[in-house]
């Protein structure tokens, strides 16, 4: 299955979401396949998606390896939802 993102709205806090959601049994949303997707070490992943997405919320927890990123209005959610998916297909990211 060709990895492919999509975003909402969480109605609890408002924040804007994209991941894998397909096959979360199976690590569909694991934080670094768009750093694979994009042949990024997981510290330049971070880096260039706050750099060019901006995420207005993110952080890391080691314990779990778990990177958390949200937004706080759509425009960077969904430019950050179209260049990944553009992406996978390019390279053909199946997981």
């Amino acid at each position: 299955m060709l990895y492919e993102v999509s975003e909402w709205q969480s109605t609890g806090s408002g924040l804007y979401y994209c991941n894998n959601v397909k096959d979360m049994a199976h690590g569909s949303g694991k934080w670094w396949i768009p750093a694979r997707i994009l042949n990024l070490t997981p510290a330049a992943f971070v880096e260039f998606l706050i750099r060019e997405y901006k995420p207005d919320r993110i952080s890391y927890n080691e314990e779990k390896n778990f990177l958390y990123y949200a937004w706080t209005t759509p425009e960077n959610c969904h430019k950050w939802k179209l260049y990944i998916n553009k992406q996978a297909r390019k390279v053909n990211y199946q997981i």
